[in-house]
């Protein structure tokens, strides 16, 4: 498939390209312009409120497109809880008892592109603490500056007598993510644990308590009320130093840089994105009707030297495509007598994984490495939102594809059947230069989507040594972002709606590092980058075993 994984936040920069581009227009094209897809009939029971019907809405969606939804949600624990959820919103049916109900029952499909979300969240109010967690243990990372600055970095045990372990797993069944450091990653970097809401759902605050009892290591408490605007808490002003090398630019898709006197290269992969693909990526999200317009639009940023802030991340004008990129960056490194390059996806979530194939092809030319099993599962949701992919697939099975089943789509073409391929806008010429050195990639709970799938490829086809944490979306289950709206809530939804296999089926169902590592609180304060610490020391081994 030519997409097989989450693009996240382009529909919503394409949404607004096809505003910029017919402005007269107004909200209503930002609004219409991008895909939708709701069930043909209505609600039809009697009685129901909004969010209980919105709920039904959900519940039926995936039925019709989630894969294998039996096997991680056996259909009677769905009737059970479905029965329970509706009950609740019969007592308590405000938005933000809605999307807890709703987060709860998807948190058990376990799956990154699965998930919901209000327009106007939860609101602002919370307590004042930050938290930082390594290892399975949590640790104060920041407090209100009339608390003392020396209770930053102590370890967290109990929140109001609850012990931390308990607080972390019952949080993360409040999570979409796939493993349990990304589910630890999702509570911390959406707050989950200083938002009254979540801790009164899983009883840490009880009916009438307002007074959040921080239990530390030693014996020490330290006791918080809730602020009405978390983003006004008066906190310790606190600066972590950035790592000379490794310093996130997230505003690039991707940069390189060549160390001449260790021999060594850095490539920072944010985005797996460029040019071509933003254009491309538009027929999956936007409507037929506005896609010329879009076009038109897209192609006149392309063509500006400083294009519209909205396409940062997305589209470099010194680099426009990826593939170029990549040629001048070789080119660099062999010229340079690099050995070692050190590839970071720490910060990329995704995007397309043919820009991850095209990095693989300029670093090897072996034949024969493979690539993941995809699987449509075919639905009406499918259909629209994947037209050419579903038009495949209707010309492969003579015009009638089984509906409600996975349904193969890359017929085993092998790992870079886009790239070699002369038709495709992603093809590269076979005398690319390549890349001979070693090879090593970081990766963490940040590294979603196609970077994730990217990591999974290069650590099953053995191109080097994967360091870091398991990533974002494990390698073999549910995936593809498929944005939707619900009718009445106006919650936004997605639901994956195909399924992928990875290469080495006996690797298990998560991706696992060659080596684990984790930032702890010492490595922020100092402004050490483990992971890069651990690929120094690999290549310090390498060439000393040469």
């Amino acid at each position: 498939m030519r997409r097989s994984t989450a693009y996240h936040h382009l529909p919503a920069v394409l949404a607004v390209c096809c505003f910029l581009s017919l402005a007269s227009c107004g909200l209503f094209l930002q609004e219409a312009g991008l895909k939708n897809y709701r069930l043909d009939e209505r609600v039809q029971e009697k009685g129901l409120n909004d969010q209980q019907a919105d709920f039904v809405h959900l519940a039926r969606l995936l039925e019709i497109g989630f894969p294998q939804l039996d096997s991680v949600f056996p259909k009677h624990e769905r009737e059970r809880e479905q029965q329970a959820i509706l009950a609740a919103l019969a007592l308590e049916h405000d938005p933000v008892s809605f999307v807890l109900q709703a987060r709860r029952y998807l948190s058990r499909l376990h799956n990154q592109h699965t998930s919901i979300r209000l327009k106007n969240g939860f609101g602002r109010t919370r307590y004042p603490f930050e938290v930082f967690i390594s290892r399975d243990q949590w640790f104060l990372l920041n407090i209100p500056k009339q608390q003392d600055s020396l209770l930053i970095g102590k370890r967290i045990v109990s929140l109001n007598g609850v012990p931390i372990a308990e607080v972390d797993e019952r949080l993360r069944a409040y999570t979409f993510a796939e493993n349990k450091i990304n589910q630890q990653y999702e509570l911390r970097s959406m707050a989950l644990y200083s938002n009254p809401a979540y801790l009164r759902a899983v009883g840490v605050l009880r009916e009438g308590d307002e007074r959040l009892v921080l239990g530390l290591e030693g014996g020490r408490e330290l006791r918080l009320s809730p602020v009405a605007d978390a983003r006004e808490a008066a906190l310790h002003t606190i600066t972590f130093p950035d790592h000379p090398l490794t310093k996130a630019q997230a505003d690039k898709p991707y940069l390189y840089k060549v160390d001449t006197a260790l021999r060594m290269g850095y490539l920072q992969f944010n985005h797996c994105h460029d040019s071509i693909d933003v254009i491309e990526g538009m027929q999956s999200y936007v409507k037929p009707w506005l896609q010329p317009m879009a076009r038109a639009y897209l192609q006149g940023q392309f063509r500006k030297e400083k294009p519209s802030p909205r396409l940062r991340g997305f589209y470099q004008p010194e680099h426009p495509t990826f593939k170029r990129f990549l040629r001048e960056m070789v080119d660099s490194l062999n010229a340079n007598g690099v050995e070692d390059l050190v590839i970071d996806l720490r910060g990329n979530p995704g995007g397309n994984l043919i820009l991850g194939k095209q990095l693989l092809y300029f670093l090897t030319d072996r034949e024969g490495l493979e690539g993941f099993k995809e699987y449509a599962f075919t639905s009406g949701i499918f259909k629209q939102y994947f037209t050419k992919e579903y038009e495949a697939l209707e010309k492969a099975h003579g015009g009638r594809v089984p509906q409600g089943q996975l349904v193969r789509m890359d017929r085993d073409a092998g790992l870079f059947a886009e790239i070699t391929d002369p038709a495709s806008p992603y093809h590269v010429p076979p005398d690319r230069p390549v890349f001979k050195g070693r090879v090593y990639l970081l990766a963490n709970y940040r590294t979603g989507s196609a970077a994730a799938m990217l990591t999974t490829l290069f650590q099953d086809n053995g191109f080097g040594k994967v360091i870091g944490t398991s990533v974002g979306n494990n390698p073999t289950g549910a995936t593809i972002w498929t944005p939707m709206e619900l009718p009445r809530t106006k919650a936004r939804i997605s639901i994956a709606t195909a399924y992928l296999v990875r290469p080495k089926e006996d690797r298990g169902k998560e991706q696992v590092p060659d080596i684990w590592v984790e930032y702890t609180v010492d490595d922020l304060v100092r402004g050490v980058d483990p992971y890069l610490e651990a690929a120094m020391q690999e290549i310090r081994a390498a060439r000393q075993d040469r």
